[in-house]
């Protein structure tokens, strides 16, 4: 085949791959060109997760009828004049075909008016082809209608994920732009629904606090730093509040959210890591500004790619940095500011409780399951922390306790069971028995239909990010046939009435709801069965924990229970829950053969 030049369309259609994979590109595209017009207000509209409309109307500068025309041509922009100014950009973006991009795979109107102007312009496109171009009485701004997204290129389309995911992360994109514009108005509709509207703030707290939850921003301890060649502000969690997923871990230079580089990403679990517990993470939202020659943001045509010049440097700059923030709450060379906000959160009880507590009584609220009222005495054999007249009894408990030929020696670290039979040793790890057992219990309860629940005398009630809030909504059904009785008590605040009495007490929940989400927005399955499944493990891992006292009898029934479960070798996750050693092994260690 000769070489040939591909068609005018083609070539926007091509280019529109490399910007529109899917609806959130242009969402995103078309809020960075409203901040860049200087918007202090921003509405994004959509229905059906984007794929049949998208509507982001803005109160910037608007625009007058030439640079209408000239903005849906390629490489048309106002953002840069020549190449030495990709090594200064200050705007969010430069990319001059995204317009036209976007118009050659939609039917694309673009209405607009310069801020004191009487009237606008309104110009209508279909597949990149112009359909008209005529007067607008609007306001100064823009609005951008972008309808039947891929309706010419429907091989795209079948690529996208449910609508539930494609409409999550457009809402992510939305808060993650939101966190660092605090001074900017963001509402988000979403078939005729608003799903968020954060109202413009002094204050980068508050805004966290509308994006993130009060559940987060009450984990957070402002810091910031001064250097020549970088000014940060930062908000971290302290060293009792690690999170056990590393999403809540935010990046912005310059205005922009870009992904952690992998060399600052280390320098940060470097200082954290003889502060947290291996398996957990921090959160942390960084905001920096250095001066745009330092640092190179066209690594990547999406522009979360970015490279720092002399990142050794930085690197320990940044190790220093976060390490004397965690390992102490004033250092000397750090400002570290408390809003008068943190400090009312200060006083707040956890969950609401009196005391700091839960409390436990009769039935509260709908439930999958029938209640039958049970307490956690009922469930004594899963092993829950006991109280402290049960740790003085295990000082009266010096006999040896004998059962169906095992012989139990002891417990050790408070979490290794020592147990003998038949000339072998069994040194079984409490935490992952633990969590076999219940997973075993949880599964056999769910598929007999007879899952006990426990009732809340009062509600845990939290807050979501709005993106997750949209997924939790979409799977309430399944956490409620799960025993988590979960009703929505707001726009995107939940309130928790019931959950599997099997799971103890002392349970960290959202921790729990916030794990399962993360699973969900994924996707990685639709099947019912494998869900469930993944909530269960992940309910069962959170709620034992390495370090319980046992009593002796208790301990036994852990082991018995363990040995009678289908897979008593490993936890639901696969890790071992027993190591054996027999005589044998023993005197060949002691060279007695």
């Amino acid at each position: 085949m000769k070489i040939g030049i591909l068609d005018e369309n083609t070539i926007n259609k091509i280019s529109a791959g490399e910007v529109v994979e899917r609806p959130l590109n242009v969402v995103k595209e078309l809020v960075e060109n409203a901040l860049d017009a200087g918007a202090s207000s921003v509405s994004v509209e959509i229905e059906k997760a984007g794929k049949k409309l998208i509507r982001v109307c803005d109160n910037g500068c608007g625009m007058d009828k030439e640079d209408l025309q000239l903005s849906v041509k390629r490489h048309a922009t106002n953002k840069i004049k020549s190449f030495d100014d990709l090594s200064n950009i200050i705007s969010l973006g430069f990319r001059g075909e995204a317009l036209p991009s976007i118009a050659s795979i939609s039917m694309f109107d673009l209405k607009t008016q310069p801020q004191g102007a009487s009237s606008g312009w309104q110009l209508s496109m279909e597949g990149n082809k112009q359909v008209s171009l005529q007067p607008w009485a609007g306001s100064g701004g823009t609005i951008v209608e972008v309808r039947n997204l891929f309706f010419n290129t429907p091989v795209r389309e079948k690529f996208l994920k449910t609508d539930i995911t494609e409409k999550s992360k457009i809402i992510s994109c939305i808060d993650e732009i939101a966190l660092v514009r605090n001074d900017v108005n963001f509402k988000i509709i979403s078939d005729n629904k608003i799903i968020a509207d954060y109202q413009k703030t002094d204050s980068k707290m508050k805004r966290i606090e509308d994006v993130l939850g009060r559940d987060m921003s009450k984990k957070l301890k402002h810091i910031s730093f001064s250097h020549p060649k970088v000014e940060i502000d930062a908000f971290i969690t302290t060293r009792e509040n690690s999170l056990p997923q590393k999403n809540m871990q935010y990046l912005f230079v310059n205005g922009r959210c870009v992904n952690y580089p992998k060399w600052l990403i280390h320098s940060v679990y470097q200082a954290y890591k003889q502060a947290i517990p291996v398996g957990r993470y921090p959160g942390i939202i960084m905001f920096l500004q250095t001066n745009p020659s330092d640092i190179d943001i066209n690594v990547h045509p999406t522009k979360r790619e970015i490279k720092f010049v002399k990142e050794n440097e930085m690197y320990e700059l940044f190790y220093s940095f976060i390490k004397g923030s965690v390992e102490s709450d004033a250092p000397s060379n750090i400002i570290g500011l408390q809003t008068e906000m943190q400090k009312e959160e200060s006083e707040y009880k956890p969950g609401g409780y009196p005391f700091g507590s839960r409390h436990y009584s009769k039935p509260y609220g709908k439930s999958t399951y029938p209640s039958k009222n049970v307490t956690v005495e009922d469930y004594k054999n899963l092993y829950a922390t006991l109280n402290e007249q049960a740790l003085d009894n295990t000082a009266k408990q010096t006999e040896m306790i004998y059962s169906d030929n095992y012989k139990f020696i002891g417990q050790i670290f408070a979490t290794y069971i020592l147990v003998e039979k038949d000339n072998t040793f069994y040194i079984i790890d409490q935490h992952a028995a633990q969590e076999r057992v219940r997973y075993e219990m949880f599964i056999n309860q769910v598929s007999e239909k007879a899952l006990n629940v426990q009732q809340l005398l009062i509600p845990d009630m939290f807050d979501l990010q709005a993106s997750k809030a949209l997924i939790l909504k979409n799977q309430l059904e399944t956490f409620n046939n799960l025993g988590f009785a979960v009703e929505e008590f707001g726009n995107n605040t939940f309130r928790l009435t019931s959950y599997p009495a099997l799971l103890g007490i002392h349970i960290n929940f959202i921790e729990i709801i916030n794990t399962l989400i993360d699973f969900l927005a994924d996707e990685k399955t639709n099947d019912i069965e494998e869900i469930n499944e993944k909530i269960i493990r992940a309910a069962c891992r959170t709620s034992v924990k390495a370090g319980d006292k046992l009593l002796d009898k208790q301990a036994m029934e852990l082991m018995k229970d363990l040995f009678a479960c289908k897979m008593p070798w490993t936890c639901p996750h696969g890790r071992p829950t027993v190591y054996t050693l027999t005589q044998n092994d023993l005197e060949k260690f002691f060279k007695r053969t």
